[in-house]
C-alpha cells in the first residue's frame, strides 16, 4: 500500500520506489541486509512444482485411460455373455422346458440354478428375440460398436425397414438422448414388439414410485419381518415389501379404532409429489435435437392410423405387418439337441459362469473410478453419465455392483468366493446383512450346502432374532436342518403361556382381586382391537406409554419403494392408529399388532401337515404357497400309510406335473429326511438331488433298488 508525503501545498502520493527497484533488479546482483551480494534469478521452485503437477496429471490420465479400457473390455464380455444367456433363455422359455428339470416356475429355476431373477432372464431373452429381427443392429453389436444400453434402446423401437436410421442415430448421439428419443416414439406405437421387461422408467404398476422411510426401534422391525411372512402366507405367494405393505394397510383399515374417519390428506400429498415427479421426468425426456425430433415425427407419422382403409389395402397391410413380425417367432421347430432341457441348462450355467466372473471385476474397477473420481478425467460430470455413456450399463446395476464389492471386503473368504463365482449374485445379496469377519466362512459353506430359499429363510431368522433380542443374538447361521420358528411367534407363545398361568392363579386366589385387576387393565384394553390377544399386546405394546415411547431409541429404519397409491394407503393407516403426540413408529407398532393378532387367530386348516411344513410346498426351491396338496411319499395303493412321516405338503403343479409324471421323485421320512430327485431322466443321473433342503453330490446319491416302483 502506498503512503503519502506532506509538503507545502498539500499531500501527494509517495512514488513506489521499492516496486520499481524490484522490477529493475530482476536478474541482477543486489546487496542484501547483511551486505552480501545475492543473485535475483527467477524462481525455479514454481517451475518444478508445475512440471511435477503435469507429470502427475499425465500419470493420472494414463492410469484412468488404462482403467477405462479394462472396464470397457469387462463390460463387453459381460454383454456378450448376457446375449448368449438371452438366446438360451428364449429356448428354455419356449414350451416351459424348465419344468422338465423339476421346476414349475421360471423364477424358481433362475434363482436356484442360475442365481439371478426371472426378470433378468426375461430381459435377456427379449433382447435376443429383437436382435434376431434386426440383423444390422446385431452385426454392430457383435463388432462392439454398440453397448448393451444402446442395443436395448434401439431394440425397443427399431423395425427391419428403419434399423439403419436408428443405428446411425445411436452412433451419433448419447445414450441418454437415444433413450429419450425412444421413449418419445414408444407411446405412439412405434415399438415392433413387447416392451422391454427390464425397462426402468421410475414407475411401479404404471404409477409414480415413492420411497417410504420410518425410523423405529429394532423390535418394531422384528414385528415388520414377521408381518411380511404372514402377509405372504395370506396371499399364497412370496410378496415384495410394498405388496405386503398394501395388504397390511388394507387389513389395518378393516379394524381401525372406532370413531376414526378416513381422510385423504396423505393421498393428496402423495399425488402432488407424484405430479411434480412426473413433470420433472417429462421435462428431462423432452427431445431437443432437431434431427431427433424429425426422426420421431417421421416414425410417428409412419405408424399413425389412416382414417379409411379399403379391405384390399387392409389385407395387404396385415400381410406386410405379419411379414415384418415374422422374425420374432420361429415357425420351424428347433432341433431335438437344441431344445433338450438338460443341454439348455448346461449352456445357461456356462453363460452365467462367464457373467459371474465378469461382474466382480467390473465392481472392483468401478470402486476405483468412484473413489478416485476418475470419471472426470474422461470429461464426465457425474458417475452416472460415465457408466451410461462409456460402459453401457444401467446406473442401478452399477451401484448394486459397487454395494456388493464394498461389502465383500469385510472378509477375505467372502471376497474370494464372490470373485471366483462360487456364490451367485442372489446369494451375495442375501448374505450381505449378516456376514462379518467372524462368520463369513460359515455362511459361505451354508450357501453352498442348501437351497437359496432355505438360505433366505435362515438369514431372515437370524435378522429377526437380532432385532428382537438385540446384540445378544449372534449373526452366525443356525444349525443345519434345524426347524426355523419365528422369534416373534415364540415370544407370543411364551407370553400366552405366562398370561394364561397368571390368569388362572388370579382366578383361583380371589374373585374380587380378579375384578380389581380387570378394572385396572380397562384403560389399556381400550386401545386394543376387538379380538386381540393379551399375549401379543404384552409383546407389541411393551413400551406403549407416552414417557417410555418418547425415550426409546429409534436405531433402525423400515423402508420400501411402492406406487404412490400404496404409500398413501399406508400413511392413512398409520394416521388412523396414531395417538396425539405419539411418535410415528408407535402407530406402526399398533398396526402390526392388529394384523398379526388377526392373522394368528384365523382358524387353521384341518390338515396339520400344512402347518407343520410352513404353509408352503416343501419341494426344494419351490416358492409356491397356494394350492397345496397332501402327498403320500409311499402311495397308499402301494402300502403307504397315513402317518405324518409319510405325508408332505406339495403344490398342485409339483404334485400333478412333477411327482406323478416321474420328473420329480421323493422318498424317505417326512419332514426332514425326504430324499428328492429333480430332473429325473432315464439316460443319466438326475439334475439335482437333495435331502430336505440340503444339496447332495451326485456321487453320494445311491437310490435303493426298486425305489422307482415304490415311490412317486
Amino acid at each position: 500500500m502506498s503512503s503519502f508525503l506532506h509538503r507545502a501545498g498539500g499531500w501527494r502520493r509517495r512514488p513506489r520506489i521499492r516496486a520499481a527497484v524490484g522490477r529493475a533488479a530482476v536478474g541482477r546482483t543486489v546487496v542484501g541486509r547483511g551486505g552480501a551480494a545475492r543473485s535475483r534469478r527467477p524462481r525455479e521452485r514454481g517451475n518444478a512444482d508445475g512440471e511435477l503437477e503435469r507429470a502427475l496429471l499425465t500419470e493420472r490420465a494414463q492410469f484412468a485411460r488404462q482403467l477405462d479400457i479394462e472396464l470397457q473390455v469387462a463390460c463387453r464380455s459381460e454383454a456378450a455373455a448376457r446375449h448368449e444367456l438371452g438366446i438360451v433363455a428364449r429356448a428354455l422359455c419356449r414350451g416351459h422346458a424348465y419344468r422338465r428339470l423339476g421346476f414349475v416356475r421360471l423364477s424358481d429355476y433362475a434363482r436356484e440354478r442360475l442365481g439371478v431373477s426371472a426378470r433378468t432372464l426375461h430381459a435377456a431373452a427379449w433382447v435376443a428375440t429383437r436382435l434376431d429381427a434386426l440383423p444390422l443392429v446385431t452385426a454392430a453389436f457383435d463388432r462392439a460398436e454398440l453397448s448393451w444400453a444402446q442395443v436395448r434402446a434401439v431394440c425397443a423401437v427399431a423395425r427391419p425397414d428403419d434399423q439403419e436410421q436408428w443405428l446411425a442415430r445411436a452412433r451419433a448421439t448419447t445414450v441418454e438422448e437415444l433413450e429419450r428419443i425412444a421413449h418419445a416414439v414408444r407411446p405412439n406405437g412405434a415399438g415392433a414388439g413387447a416392451a422391454d421387461p427390464d425397462h426402468d422408467d421410475g414407475t411401479i404398476d404404471s404409477e409414480a414410485a415413492l420411497r417410504l422411510r420410518i425410523a423405529c426401534p429394532a423390535r418394531v422391525r422384528a414385528l415388520w419381518r414377521y408381518a411380511l411372512e404372514l402377509a405372504s402366507r395370506v396371499a399364497g405367494e412370496p410378496l415384495a415389501a410394498w405388496r405386503a405393505a398394501e395388504i397390511i394397510a388394507a387389513e389395518a383399515f378393516s379394524g381401525r379404532p372406532a370413531g376414526v374417519s378416513l381422510v385423504d390428506r396423505a393421498v393428496l400429498a402423495c399425488m402432488r409429489l407424484a405430479r411434480r415427479s412426473d413433470s420433472t421426468t417429462a421435462a428431462r425426456r423432452t427431445v431437443t435435437d432437431p434431427a431427433a425430433s424429425s426422426l420421431t415425427t417421421s416414425v410417428s407419422s409412419e405408424h399413425s392410423p389412416e382414417p379409411t382403409v379399403a379391405p384390399e389395402s387392409r389385407s395387404v397391410a396385415t400381410g406386410q405387418a405379419g411379414a415384418t413380425r415374422e422374425p420374432e417367432r420361429s415357425d420351424t421347430a428347433p432341433s431335438r439337441a437344441a431344445s433338450d432341457p438338460f443341454a439348455l441348462d448346461a449352456r445357461l450355467v456356462a453363460a452365467m459362469r462367464a457373467i459371474r466372473t465378469s461382474e466382480p471385476r467390473i465392481g472392483r474397477l468401478l470402486r476405483i473410478v468412484v473413489d478416485k473420481h476418475l470419471y472426470r478425467t474422461h470429461g464426465f460430470a457425474s458417475f452416472a453419465d460415465y457408466v451410461r455413456e462409456r460402459l453401457g450399463i444401467s446406473i442401478r446395476k452399477a451401484w448394486a455392483l459397487l454395494k456388493v464389492e464394498r461389502s465383500t471386503r469385510r472378509d477375505d473368504d467372502f471376497a474370494q468366493a464372490y470373485d471366483e463365482g462360487a456364490i451367485s449374485w442372489v446369494c451375495a445379496l442375501t448374505l450381505l446383512p449378516v456376514v462379518d469377519r467372524t462368520n463369513a466362512a460359515a455362511w459361505i459353506a451354508r450357501a453352498d450346502a442348501v437351497t437359496v430359499r432355505r438360505l433366505a429363510d435362515e438369514v431372515n431368522y437370524v435378522l429377526e432374532a437380532r432385532d428382537l433380542c438385540g446384540a445378544d443374538a449372534p449373526l452366525d447361521p443356525p444349525p443345519l436342518d434345524s426347524v426355523l420358528v419365528s422369534p416373534v411367534a415364540q415370544a407370543i407363545a411364551t407370553s400366552t403361556a405366562v398370561t394364561s398361568t397368571a390368569a388362572a392363579a388370579t382366578s383361583a386366589a380371589s374373585v374380587a382381586s380378579a375384578v380389581t385387576s380387570a378394572a385396572a387393565a380397562a384403560p389399556s384394553a381400550a386401545s386394543v382391537q376387538i379380538g386381540a390377544h393379551a399375549p401379543s399386546q404384552t409383546l407389541l405394546t411393551k413400551f406403549d406409554t407416552g414417557r417410555r415411547a418418547a425415550l426409546e431409541v429409534c436405531d433402525v429404519e423400515i423402508q420400501f419403494t411402492a406406487p404412490v397409491s400404496v404409500v398413501a394407503l399406508f400413511r392413512e393407516a398409520l394416521d388412523a392408529y396414531a395417538g396425539p403426540g405419539a411418535p410415528r413408529w408407535l402407530a406402526l407398532a399398533r398396526v402390526l399388532q392388529h394384523v398379526i393378532t388377526y392373522w394368528e387367530a384365523t382358524p387353521r386348516h384341518r390338515d396339520p401337515i400344512f402347518a407343520r411344513d410352513g404353509w408352503r410346498c416343501i419341494v426344494p426351491g419351490c416358492s409356491s404357497r397356494r394350492n397345496l396338496h397332501d402327498h403320500h411319499l409311499r402311495y397308499r395303493s402301494r402300502g403307504g400309510g397315513n402317518a405324518r412321516t409319510n405325508r408332505s405338503a406339495v403344490c398342485a403343479a409339483h404334485h400333478l406335473h412333477g411327482i406323478h409324471t416321474g420328473v420329480v421323485r421323493a422318498s424317505g421320512t417326512a419332514p426332514r429326511a425326504i430324499h428328492w430327485q429333480l430332473g429325473v431322466r432315464s439316460d443319466g443321473p438326475p439334475l439335482l438331488t437333495y435331502v430336505g433342503d440340503r444339496r447332495c453330490p451326485d456321487a453320494c446319491w445311491q437310490h435303493a433298488p426298486g425305489a422307482e416302483q415304490e415311490t412317486g
